[in-house]
């Protein structure tokens, strides 16, 4: 995939020596998938702007997670950017061993759902609980009511620690984005994550692509059911892209 075109917006800085831009169009879809465009009021407003934030800070930790396991496992990284809807870690020549490649894609969602709980412990520390804060931190993204003794420990730990509101939804929008994105990253859909994993234990990339593209459009079709209208348009593209993807590596015969 060609990257955008430079713009003067473009944010560029270095970490770790790794050069990094940030398009000005992943501030965007971010804020579009916080809810941007259903705003009507400053509070509404705050949690998108919490979105962004989180959202990009756990996009760069993603792609640092590719770029500095690659390093250690003998590949050149060249740069990271982030455009879009996600990132990309751009190496001038991959690891040598397969399983060097292996661990390189797998330590991009790893290091997603590392930060997740890293900002459980740190919202369980200032509740006085570190465990109550990564329990939560694997929990409160997906079941509907936590258990009744999570919720008195929650309720206890806000009543007895000043935790201010911001950084309570920090936490909580945090948590929730590193969960879901980690595991939708490992979905065996090419180019996510997960189909890289597959396409490179069985060694073909083609099956990935048959899977993603059945995976995409069922999911799309719940999606479509369940009238988010957004996750239909992604994974729409996704499937798109595998369909696209599928065509490639049957000529190359990968």
């Amino acid at each position: 995939m060609n990257s955008p075109q430079p713009s003067p917006w473009t944010l560029r800085f270095s970490l770790f020596g790794l050069p990094v831009s940030i398009h000005p169009v992943s501030w965007v879809v971010l804020a579009i998938l916080g809810g941007a465009l259903g705003v009507s009021d400053g509070g509404q407003l705050s949690r998108v702007l919490l979105f962004v934030v989180a959202g990009m800070l756990t996009l760069l930790v993603h792609e640092f997670g590719h770029a500095l396991t690659g390093r250690a496992t003998g590949a050149l990284v060249e740069r990271i950017e982030i455009a879009g809807m996600g990132g990309t870690t751009h190496f001038a020549m991959l690891p040598p061993r397969r399983l060097g490649y292996f661990l390189v894609v797998l330590a991009g969602p790893l290091a997603t759902l590392v930060l997740g709980a890293l900002l459980g412990l740190a919202f369980g520390l200032q509740l006085g609980n570190a465990w109550l804060g990564l329990r939560l931190a694997f929990l409160l993204p997906w079941v509907e009511t936590l258990p009744l003794e999570l919720q008195q420990q929650l309720m206890v730990g806000l009543y007895t620690h000043s935790v201010p509101e911001l950084l309570v939804q920090f936490y909580v929008v945090g948590m929730s984005i590193c969960f879901w994105w980690g595991l939708f990253n490992l979905l065996p859909i090419f180019p996510l994550d997960g189909g890289r994993l597959l396409g490179s234990v069985i060694n073909n990339y083609a099956v990935p692509c048959v899977i993603g593209l059945v995976l995409s459009a069922g999911l799309a079709i719940w999606a479509l059911v369940e009238a988010q209208w957004l996750n239909v348009m992604i994974l729409g593209y996704l499937g798109f892209i595998n369909w696209q993807y599928l065509a490639v590596f049957r000529r190359s015969g990968k």
